[in-house]
């Protein structure tokens, strides 16, 4: 395909906004540095979860100096997003500094800010849902969780995912691809290595759901008796019901990936029956919960290093309490790279150039 036809393909919303990102990376990374620096002064902290939190009882002096490096970051990253987009430096040197900027805000934020809040707001949803509408006073409860610390988690997963999709843009140009879809994965080989990552995927959250299913039928299943009857009393169990639920829902949109109704619509779906699955509709979910696990799986490997924390018992005897999470991070891993084998394989031809496969 000539430079021409490529120029005069018409441009859908989504190419635009790939070919857009850097801008708009920068100018989010200008927002968020205002508003922290605003709720620096204001409160005299970022909403991050408090050093004495279960799960940050490593990163005790970590709180502070997070304050000011995410303020800067964001300051350097919304410079660094304007050069990209203006082409200020050589294409070479912007690619390679987008990489390695976005390299770093992904371990500080996945590592350093996000913890299992996300995917345990998530996972105790249906509870959460249920438990408002039959107890009004739990409502007052609901409005107590971290949702200013789960918000500002939500915002910086946003940023990384941005600058995930800045230095794509920035390493395509460089390397002459088209910038919308850099065709250079092969649909081939996503079909050889997908199946088999998307089944692994799916299976540890099988593990999950299946101990808190147990758990909820009465049955023990990798803790003691006496630490069942004691979630029996305080209704704990009925909440491992709804991240089981959860968790079982999360296994068959994973098979999805690679299964004809993640493709096509089953029929008996109103309206929608018979139609194609949007290829974003299971990229975004999926590619999001693969990120909000490999943190939530860091916080469960520094809460296993500290037996019984929490009241929680922590032994080979209640090896389910925790011994299921403690697969998050790989989780996350074959989450995403099977999202990224299902987008391969259903993009379909480039907007942009044209190419297909």
């Amino acid at each position: 395909m000539t430079t021409t036809e490529v120029q005069h393909r018409p441009q859908t919303a989504s190419v635009r906004f790939i070919e857009g990102a850097p801008l708009v990376t920068a100018l989010a990374a200008g927002l968020y540095a205002i508003a922290a620096i605003f709720f620096l002064l204001t409160y005299g902290s970022l909403p991050l979860v408090p050093a004495e939190a279960l799960s940050h009882e490593l990163n005790g002096p970590l709180g502070a100096v997070l304050n000011y490096v995410l303020p800067s970051l964001a300051m350097l990253g919304s410079l660094l997003g304007f050069a990209i987009h203006y082409r200020l430096l050589p294409a070479r040197g912007l690619a390679v500094g987008s990489t390695v900027f976005a390299s770093v805000c992904g371990a500080v934020v996945l590592l350093a800010v996000v913890d299992s809040n996300i995917l345990a707001t998530l996972g105790y949803l249906p509870f959460l849902t249920v438990k408002s509408l039959t107890d009004p006073d739990f409502i007052q409860t609901a409005l107590g969780l971290p949702w200013p610390i789960v918000g500002h988690q939500l915002v910086c997963i946003i940023g990384v995912t941005l600058w995930i999709l800045t230095a794509a843009v920035a390493v395509r140009r460089s390397s002459g691809a088209c910038v919308a879809c850099g065709r250079r994965s092969s649909v081939a080989a996503a079909r050889r290595w997908g199946t088999p990552v998307t089944i692994a995927a799916a299976m540890i959250p099988g593990v999950y759901a299946v101990t808190r299913f147990a758990w909820a039928a009465g049955i023990p299943l990798g803790i003691e008796q006496a630490f069942l009857q004691q979630m029996q009393k305080t209704g704990l169990v009925y909440a491992g019901l709804g991240l089981a639920s959860m968790a079982l829902l999360g296994v068959l949109l994973t098979l999805g990936l690679i299964q004809r109704w993640g493709s096509v619509f089953p029929r008996w779906i109103p309206f929608l029956g018979g139609r194609r699955v949007p290829v974003l509709l299971a990229v975004i979910p999926a590619g999001f919960v693969s990120l909000i696990a490999i943190p939530a799986g860091a916080e469960m490997i520094r809460v296993f290093t500290i037996r019984g924390a929490g009241g929680i018992p922590i032994d080979w005897a209640n090896w389910a309490t925790i011994g299921p999470t403690l697969l998050w991070i790989p989780w996350g891993v074959l989450l995403g790279a099977a999202t990224l084998a299902y987008y391969l394989k259903h993009r379909g031809s480039c907007r942009r150039c044209g190419v297909n496969g």
